[in-house]
């Protein structure tokens, strides 16, 4: 339960990102192409803001998530306030990222603690090792993989003009073409389905994304909103006299 938990509660960290560069309205460029485009650059975006929706099946139990928060790109930090229902229960999650370590905090967490410790603490690169995984690979375009797996975008089309947040875009439609993932990508062995992305019309990022996937028996699908490209970020990463360190241990009330 323990590590169902940190996947799910991780997951709006590990899948939440964007970018910088320039507008591609301004060339006369293929769906596919635009969309390349925008991917490389929001992904090249020192900072984002991101609000996210995301429904999940994990062990047999479905789970929605809700969220927003800040990420710097540069530095590979930020932080998200989630909600997660499950059951009928309103579960509160507050994460924060400083590399390929998160930092947990949550009621659900909190009687599991020692008194004093209010922060579970998973580094997911020493996580992955001992699975023979890096997970350091997937945070080469931090905070996210959903911009890298844009990025290996197979056929593209446009679906028409929308406004996203008061943001004009172009909404188009296409699939994630396997063999084109980096390795560290292509190991998770994901199966996924059609993702719709919108593009801003006057500044080329990605404005919101949605996608779906299969993986380790999880099915997940979520809906991100992007904005507030290259605003300066603060994560206030926890004390380590406030943290418990969960990445090669059990915590007791939550499995093993």
């Amino acid at each position: 339960m323990r590590r169902a938990l940190v996947v799910l509660a991780a997951a709006p960290l590990l899948l939440a990102a964007c970018g910088g560069g320039s507008s591609s309205s301004e060339v006369n460029l293929t769906p596919t192409a635009y969309v390349l485009q925008a991917a490389k650059k929001s992904a090249q975006a020192t900072s984002e803001h991101v609000v996210m929706k995301a429904s999940m099946v994990a062990l047999g139990q479905s789970v929605t998530m809700s969220g927003d928060g800040d990420f710097d790109s540069v530095k590979h930090a930020g932080s998200m306030t989630v909600h997660a229902g499950l059951q009928g229960i309103d579960m509160q999650i507050d994460e924060v990222q400083d590399g390929t370590t998160i930092y947990l905090k949550s009621p659900l967490l909190q009687a599991a603690l020692p008194q004093g410790k209010s922060w579970v603490k998973v580094d997911l690169e020493q996580v992955g090792k001992s699975k023979g995984f890096d997970f350091s690979q997937l945070m080469g375009q931090d905070p996210s993989q959903s911009f890298s797996q844009l990025e290996a975008s197979g056929q593209v089309t446009k679906v028409g003009d929308e406004t996203v947040d008061g943001t004009q875009t172009t909404h188009y439609r296409g699939h994630i073409d396997t063999a084109k993932l980096p390795p560290a990508f292509a190991r998770l062995a994901a199966k996924y389905g059609a993702y719709d992305v919108w593009v801003g019309e006057d500044d080329g990022y990605v404005r919101r994304l949605q996608t779906s996937y299969t993986v380790a028996k999880q099915s997940v699908s979520m809906t991100m909103n992007f904005s507030d490209f290259g605003k300066d970020v603060t994560v206030d990463v926890p004390a380590a006299a406030d943290t418990v360190d969960a990445t090669s241990q059990s915590i007791k009330g939550l499995g093993g």
